[in-house]
């Protein structure tokens, strides 16, 4: 006998509204392979959708936190480089775990939020730009080095699947992928509905940050 659903139990249990934990890109644009995390979150909405227990996604894009950790490998503060892939061009949507907790909590408390997916974001930058509000914000010079194409990236995904013993040695890459694309992009934004938050800029962030 299998055991019972946890959607079915969440919605024995009379509880009315859930936020998932997504604060990701766009999952909603991409598609089933795009990314192995953003899969499991996927088929998660999927199991619960006809549930009578609404649910409230929450959107930020990419948490500058993340990016800014050494293993994430976008930036090296020691050997004072910032690397990127694609032209540099594309807007990707940027935030800090500050700020989604305060639009979780302004959310939470929305009840015309129920049943619809919530998109909010910090800051929206192309990659040259966060490189600029890197190096103004942190008062040190970092050397831009494009790693490739995306189509170079595209590859280099499939190459480390072909060898990875570990999913995470290529889903990082994947995640990095649908920001440079353009696919994890986030539109329409809802960040006018709460006037009250008043988000970090990313040179806000690395000034803190590298303080």
């Amino acid at each position: 006998m299998s055991p019972p659903h946890p959607a079915h139990q969440i919605q024995k249990a009379g509880v009315p509204r859930w936020i998932p934990s997504d604060f990701s890109l766009a999952m909603d644009r991409l598609d089933y392979g795009d990314n192995e995390v953003v899969d499991l979150r996927k088929k998660a909405g999927d199991l619960t959708r006809g549930s009578t227990v609404a649910s409230t996604p929450i959107l930020i894009g990419a948490f500058l936190e993340v990016l800014n950790m050494p293993w994430y490998k976008w930036i090296d503060w020691e050997s004072g480089v910032f690397s990127y892939w694609g032209d540099g061009d594309q807007p990707v949507d940027f935030t800090t775990y500050g700020d989604t907790a305060e639009w979780t909590a302004e959310v939470a408390l929305d009840p015309s939020t129920a049943g619809r997916t919530v998109r909010v974001v910090g800051e929206v930058l192309t990659l040259k730009e966060l490189h600029q509000a890197m190096e103004r914000g942190s008062g040190r010079r970092l050397e831009a080095r494009c790693l490739g194409s995306t189509d170079d990236l595209s590859a280099e995904i499939e190459r480390l699947k072909a060898v990875a013993t570990d999913p995470f040695e290529y889903i990082l890459l994947q995640y990095t992928l649908a920001m440079v694309t353009g696919k994890g992009k986030l539109d329409p934004l809802d960040n006018h509905r709460y006037p009250d938050v008043t988000p970090t800029s990313a040179e806000q962030f690395f000034r803190q940050a590298t303080s």
